[in-house]
């Protein structure tokens, strides 16, 4: 999975790889680190288990993702908030209510594949739990 991690390094990518648990951890990055490529180095090593969660933006409506877009870039899901829901409908020329809607429908969306995928873990989860008990 690649992301734009603009924030971090300047406009550049974050790739994941997830190695298997039996697999030589060393021999892998090893393996990475002989590959010498310009500009990609290896930042972050984790044996903890990360949750991720795939969202694919065809999932919301055009008009969602760019309202959802220029919301995060105005800073309105910002801690103290940049934007206001007045500030985004100004831009776009709608409504403050129609925003809202855009916003809601997006967020709900999100949340509900959010929310699978934790049901998915814990019902994973619970039925290694019963494994080990046989």
């Amino acid at each position: 999975m690649a992301t734009n991690d603009a924030d971090d390094h300047g406009g550049g990518h974050t790739v994941s790889i997830e190695i298997d648990p039996g697999a030589d951890i060393a021999a892998v990055l090893g393996t990475i680190a002989d590959l010498n490529v310009d500009g990609a180095r290896i930042r972050d090593i984790s044996d903890e288990e990360r949750s991720t969660v795939s969202i694919d933006p065809e999932e919301l409506t055009a008009v969602q993702r760019r309202t959802l877009l220029r919301a995060v870039e105005a800073g309105y899901y910002s801690d103290p908030r940049e934007a206001t829901l007045t500030d985004l409908a100004a831009e776009f020329d709608v409504s403050k209510s129609a925003v809202s809607q855009r916003l809601h429908g997006a967020e709900a969306t999100i949340v509900r594949r959010v929310v699978e995928e934790i049901a998915r873990e814990e019902s994973s989860d619970s039925t290694d739990e019963f494994d080990r008990r046989e």
